[in-house]
């Protein structure tokens, strides 16, 4: 897909997505709805025969959400299930897997809540990733959630990129520097 298709897909997976924040705020759902929105994807995503029958272009809107609606019921909220519905009848399917993302997205902004990838060469303990987000959240002065990654190639060291800052304390770029200031 290219680029303007995909800044196509996430104007509308954000505005449903907006739309869902602002339906579930009113109901005290945010959580559920957020559960549900990944719930929903996670089943689509397993499943490469369902995948392929919503993205079948000769079967209706009506049977595609007469067939979720089965799959569905009694697993998510009434409000997911009718954003489904909705999502459906205006033939949009297609963009059922990218709204949770954005809809997490809103309720993180919505609760001053920021995601740091803190990128290590091994894997942290507990210990250190509640220290960096306990300096990070004091640092950047909001609520902060750690998504660890690893990357042997930083060799030692952590880099944390939250938003679109990067702090880089790895010895592969401490390294780089020593070798451009030596060249």
């Amino acid at each position: 897909m290219n680029d303007t298709a995909n800044l196509g897909i996430s104007v509308v997976a954000d505005r449903y997505a907006a739309a869902m924040i602002e339906l579930a705020q009113k109901q005290d759902m945010l959580d559920t709805v957020n559960s549900d929105l990944y719930l929903v994807k996670d089943v689509i995503n397993s499943s490469p025969e369902l995948q392929e029958f919503i993205d079948h272009p000769i079967l209706s809107g009506e049977e595609k959400k007469d067939s979720l609606e089965k799959i569905f019921s009694g697993a998510v909220s009434e409000y997911s299930l009718n954003l489904i519905r909705l999502l459906a009848d205006k033939n949009r399917l297609f963009i059922l897997q990218f709204i949770p993302d954005y809809y997490n997205k809103l309720l993180c902004e919505k609760r001053n809540i920021d995601t740091a990838e803190v990128i290590t060469a091994i894997e942290i303990d507990e210990t250190v990733i509640n220290r960096v987000k306990e300096k990070l959240e004091k640092l950047f002065r909001k609520k902060i959630e750690i998504a660890p990654k690893i990357d042997r190639e930083i060799i030692a060291g952590m880099i944390v990129k939250i938003g679109d800052k990067v702090i880089d304390g790895s010895v592969k770029s401490k390294l780089e520097n020593m070798k451009k200031q030596l060249c």
